[in-house]
């Protein structure tokens, strides 16, 4: 098993509760950093089923011997399966040097601890929804958000009224003073930060700053460009990765991926499952992608050929 020297020459114990955040202040920090690294504990299959936007999937029975290719720049961020798993791996951090990492115990209790705190519902905005239950007769009972996903750290927003009668699903509840919203289970790590306001038409709408999905002006070019500095190059910026935008032509783009990237064998699903989603989903005149990198070559390519 690879491992570190100790790296901290630090005389004091790890003191768990200088890195422990809570649900709230997890969110917030994943949202509001500038540079932040999310690594998710816990098994490919758990990482599947549900995720935090924008975070890598690192089994805790690999966490050690991947420790070497964390980023010693910017914020790490670490949840998983469960408390004793968590609190080894920050201490692994801390005993190899690492200084601003961050975990909360587990992935269940960073879901379960949603609150009110997550959204922000303006004045206005509450006094539209009372005043819509008021005169409905008690036909609705409160709002739910809808988060409709379209990559790993976009998504739509709106709202919708809930109807007395409606037939329960599995959602989470956050009960106001005079209202109640409902927000999908598996649409959690998109709420933090989502605001509630009317808009020019006096009509309620959601809206994320960080995550909502906007229009993009500008040439197609310009708009691929976009994307690839707001979304796709700081998630490949972990692995020392970088994308760059060649050429558009005939509705196609033509990547070009360098850094960890070059080289990497796992590229194709980077493209297929991460790039391309993230690209088409905001511009529709993008029929596909393309990758004409030279994996073979570079000055730091990810694999290169053996000598023969």
């Amino acid at each position: 098993m690879f491992k570190f020297n100790d790296l901290s020459d630090k005389d004091e114990e790890f003191n768990v509760q200088d890195h422990l955040l809570t649900p709230k202040k997890f969110f917030e920090k994943r949202r509001k950093a500038k540079k932040v690294y999310v690594f998710d504990l816990r098994s490919s299959e758990d990482f599947e089923t549900s995720h935090l936007p924008g975070a890598h999937n690192l089994p805790f029975e690999n966490f050690e011997d991947s420790i070497y290719q964390m980023p010693f720049t910017g914020e790490i961020m670490l949840y998983g399966g469960d408390d004793k798993e968590l609190f080894s791996a920050a201490e692994i951090l801390y005993d190899n040097g690492f200084e601003t990492f961050y975990f909360i115990d587990s992935y269940d209790s960073l879901i379960g601890g949603v609150d009110e705190s997550f959204i922000d519902i303006s004045q206005k905005a509450q006094e539209y929804i009372l005043n819509f239950l008021n005169a409905s007769a008690e036909k609705f009972k409160g709002i739910s958000i809808i988060i409709e996903t379209k990559t790993d750290s976009k998504a739509n927003y709106s709202i919708q009224f809930i109807e007395l009668s409606a037939t329960p699903v599995e959602n989470i509840s956050i009960d106001l003073e005079k209202f109640q919203v409902l927000v999908a289970k598996e649409a959690i790590p998109y709420l933090e930060g989502t605001e509630v306001d009317l808009n020019d038409k006096g009509e309620l709408e959601a809206f994320n700053p960080s995550m909502s999905i906007t229009e993009i002006s500008g040439s197609v070019e310009e708009q691929i460009q976009h994307v690839l500095e707001e979304e796709v190059n700081p998630m490949v910026a972990s692995h020392g990765g970088v994308v760059s935008l060649l050429e558009v032509k005939d509705h196609n783009a033509y990547l070009e991926f360098g850094g960890g990237c070059q080289g990497c064998g796992m590229i194709d699903v980077t493209l297929k499952q991460g790039v391309e989603v993230m690209i088409k989903a905001q511009i529709p005149e993008i029929e596909a992608i393309y990758d004409v990198t030279d994996h073979a070559n570079g000055t730091n390519p990810y694999y290169q050929p053996s000598a023969k």
